[in-house]
């Protein structure tokens, strides 16, 4: 069997997918909740109110997944992978709007459960954007960074 396809049934990998997938649960009642409390309470448009939403949880799930899920200490690299981590969102997002706008304006769905469905569709992506790129773990056996010098050293340990 391939290194990739037992690595996918690895009992880190699984453990850490889950994690990814109650942080995402967790972002999802973040999100459902400033959806409907700006499009219903203070009147915003969906739309509008779904960017709102969508920036609040993904800050959240930001901070958990880099803590808990992947195991990363907050300072290590916050500005390059935050700045991955939102590349991989404004992807989510825009296919995120798109589900969310055909579903409520062509096929009449309510905003939630249009909002609902758009998370789902957008979790997978968000999940291996996220673990192969942003989160990606670099090999500690062959690379040393020294932080003081400014240089990356190449070593290797046994």
């Amino acid at each position: 069997m391939p290194d990739f396809i037992k690595k996918l049934f690895s009992k880190s990998f699984i453990k850490e997918f889950i994690k990814f997938a109650i942080v995402g649960a967790l972002g999802t009642l973040v999100n459902i909740f400033i959806l409907f409390l700006f499009t219903d309470i203070f009147k915003m448009y969906y739309i509008f109110s779904e960017i709102i939403a969508f920036i609040t949880s993904g800050i959240n799930n930001y901070l958990l997944d880099k803590i808990w899920a992947f195991k990363e200490e907050l300072q290590e690299y916050i500005v390059r992978k935050y700045s991955k981590f939102l590349l991989i969102s404004i992807l989510s997002l825009l296919i995120n709007l798109s589900i969310l706008f055909i579903l409520v304006e062509y096929f009449g769905w309510w905003y939630i459960l249009a909002e609902i469905v758009a998370i789902i569709c957008s979790f997978f992506i968000n999940y291996l954007g996220n673990k192969f790129w942003t989160f990606k773990k670099q090999n500690k056996n062959l690379i040393e960074s020294s932080s003081q010098m400014g240089t990356t050293n190449i070593i290797a340990k046994k």
